[in-house]
């Protein structure tokens, strides 16, 4: 017997009907088994699928089984940091700066991932960790107190002051040179930085750090030296020992060994400092308001006024000077150059294509100072200072001499003084 179309259209829905309730049978069947095989691994002491530690794999361990695999990788990454300069090499142990992997905090996360949450969220982590994988990663902590003594202990033996290339003469007169040294200095603060995150990392360098500090140059370099070949100017003078004796030693050697670049100015007090008893001055004879008095750094002046006569032997430019109040017994009337601090200063401008070297020696009871330089820039020529006038009111000429000729004749100034005034105490 046939089937009409009205029933074989019945039929059809009907068959469709029992398929989508099988089908939807067998998913919800999927379904519950899926979740419960998620609650199942929630449940377990076992890590969910897709888990590894450092690139290795760990997933369905238990935690005495994992913790084996953690604490040998830990092992492995942790060791000793090797720095090295100029073949000399010095370690870092993970023990001096307290380094410790955080090995149960790495534990806790590759358990804890797919627990804890949901049966739903539990279940969405369960599945991404299987298709897409979860790596993870050890990290640490240290003291970074103790790793900034450390790189400290190791600056201390890597660290140096620059020299200034030095000059000096010789016993027989002869100008000797000792090269600059050039300082170094480790920046610790940047290698600290460096390993901040190599530490907390646990991605320590394997091999050996070179270290390159910095070099730190000294104000006198060699080269600021290279073209001095002669003493230029020298002038002494004559003082007893005894405090003021001491006050000029102590000013003599805080001008000497002083370079004065081309075109630099130098400035007495700016050199020598305050003088103070902090300083290591005593109290000795000065002048003060036109009347003899006493006060620290007394005898200074005579320092201050051999180098004037130096410098103006020498062919440098004076750009500040003052004379005493009457005349001076340690150089002739108009050659002495007076100072106070604060106030009055001597100063002069080396004019010179080359740089100057001031040496200032003060032994026995004879006071010298030299300014060694390069010849050529005198240009063959001597130099002497004349006078002209009273003792009271000299004026001061500098002439430049070649053999007999004079090449050219500079009036300095006159001065004037005044007769001493008797002492007020």
């Amino acid at each position: 017997m046939e089937t009409t179309e009205v029933e074989k259209f019945n039929l059809k829905n009907f068959l469709s009907k029992k398929v989508s309730m099988t089908l939807a049978a067998s998913i919800a069947a999927v379904g519950v088994g899926t979740l419960a095989f998620s609650n199942y691994m929630a449940d377990s002491d076992k890590i969910v699928p897709g888990i590894s530690f450092e690139g290795q794999a760990i997933n369905g361990l238990n935690k005495r089984d994992a913790d084996k695999i953690i604490m040998n990788i830990a092992a492995q990454k942790v060791h000793k940091l090797t720095f090295r300069y100029e073949g000399t090499e010095f370690e870092v142990t993970p023990e001096e700066i307290n380094l410790k992997p955080l090995v149960e905090k790495a534990e806790q996360e590759a358990f804890g991932y797919g627990r804890g949450g949901s049966a739903l969220d539990n279940f969405n982590n369960q599945i991404k960790c299987m298709l897409n994988g979860r790596d993870v990663k050890l990290s640490a902590e240290y003291d970074s107190t103790l790793l900034d003594e450390k790189l400290a202990d190791i600056a201390a033996q890597i660290n140096r002051d620059p020299v200034n290339a030095f000059v000096e003469f010789t016993s027989g007169g002869a100008i000797e040179k000792t090269p600059a040294v050039i300082g170094k200095k480790l920046n610790t603060e940047q290698i600290a930085e460096s390993l901040r995150e190599p530490l907390t990392s646990l991605n320590l360098p394997k091999g050996v750090i070179e270290l390159v500090p910095e070099d730190i140059m000294p104000f006198v370099t060699t080269e600021d030296i290279a073209e001095i070949d002669s003493v230029i100017g020298t002038y002494s003078t004559y003082y007893y020992p005894g405090d003021r004796g001491d006050n000029i030693w102590l000013a003599a050697n805080a001008i000497s060994h002083k370079l004065v670049k081309s075109s630099w100015t130098f400035s007495f007090n700016d050199t020598v400092g305050e003088r103070t008893w902090d300083a290591g001055y005593k109290v000795a004879g000065v002048i003060i308001n036109g009347r003899p008095a006493e006060d620290y750094g007394g005898g200074v002046c005579q320092v201050s006024s051999t180098l004037y006569n130096a410098v103006l032997l020498a062919g440098l430019t004076p750009t500040e000077r003052t004379p005493h109040f009457y005349q001076s017994t340690y150089v002739a009337p108009g050659r002495d150059a007076t100072v106070a601090d604060g106030y009055l200063d001597f100063k002069f401008r080396n004019d010179f294509p080359h740089n100057v070297y001031l040496i200032a020696e003060a032994y026995g009871s004879t006071l010298s100072v030299y300014v060694l330089g390069t010849k050529a820039d005198l240009g063959g020529a001597n130099i002497a200072i004349e006078r002209e006038g009273s003792d009271m009111s000299p004026s001061i000429y500098r002439v430049w001499y070649s053999g007999n000729e004079v090449i050219k004749s500079e009036f300095l100034h006159t001065d004037v003084y005044e007769t001493p005034k008797p002492r007020q105490d």
